[in-house]
């Protein structure tokens, strides 16, 4: 009965406009940095991208160019522009130091991932080359935010659900989670000018059950990473006519 209850006060809130429930139930926005050559001109795009801010390339020259590619290199992801923390939470239980030392982990992860998910995918655009070519499209990637999960806020979250409903902490809880922003650039090998560029950032989902990602810092930003590889992968494998879906912001199982 809580469950549903939980449901029906969501309802609303999912059924607004054509933005996707993550724009409208976690308000999440993101603002680009200096990593991206068209960072102010990103805009969203629901029907077609799942990500926050998109910027798709309409030179004629580098769309024939960008046909032609059949490969794509995953280069070395970068946190140079990541802003510091600003939670009281993980200022808290985190040092820039501890964050640090995670960041450089999830940098290799990230790579990992957005190189498996084209592998993975035996009808996929691209096939994944290990070094950079004349004859691939360069992805890059750069994190520029970055909450590890906290038990603090996972505790204040928690007891807001004890004397509420399920997911109510996870829901109105925004301080108290974790979150993690990205932002990639797809450039056109023969060209060299961008073919594709993108912004996104994930808050921690809200629950109806406690799961083990919250137990770990970087719990929620490596379910983030997965989500956003699996995402990229399809929104360059699919006809620009087709939707790329984003997911909900809650979940019931949650790894």
């Amino acid at each position: 009965m809580l469950i549903r209850t939980a449901i029906f006060l969501l309802l609303p809130w999912l059924m607004i406009s054509c933005r996707t429930a993550k724009s409208v139930i976690s308000a999440v926005d993101v603002k680009p940095s200096g990593f991206l050559p068209h960072g102010t001109e990103l805009k969203e795009d629901r029907k077609r991208s799942p990500f926050i801010g998109n910027w798709w390339n309409k030179d004629p020259r580098v769309l024939k160019a960008a046909e032609q590619v059949k490969s794509i290199y995953i280069a070395p992801v970068v946190a140079d522009q990541l802003r510091p923390m600003e939670q009281k939470f993980t200022k808290l239980e985190f040092s820039n130091k501890r964050r640090e030392d995670k960041v450089k982990s999830l940098l290799e992860y990230t790579r990992e991932k957005f190189a498996g998910a084209f592998k993975s995918n035996k009808k996929s655009r691209f096939n994944v080359v290990d070094a950079p070519s004349k004859d691939a499209m360069t992805l890059k990637l750069s994190f520029i935010e970055w909450e590890p999960n906290t038990y603090s806020g996972l505790v204040v979250r928690e007891a807001v659900d004890l004397v509420t409903l399920p997911m109510i902490g996870g829901f109105f809880s925004k301080p108290a989670r974790g979150k993690i922003a990205i932002e990639g650039v797809l450039i056109e090998p023969k060209t060299k000018k961008s073919f594709f560029e993108f912004a996104d950032k994930e808050e921690a989902k809200t629950l109806f059950f406690f799961f083990p990602q919250e137990l770990f810092p970087s719990g929620q930003a490596k379910y983030a990473i997965r989500e956003w590889a699996r995402q990229f992968e399809k929104l360059m494998s699919t006809p620009p006519d087709k939707r790329v879906k984003d997911s909900w912001p809650f979940q019931i199982i949650a790894f």
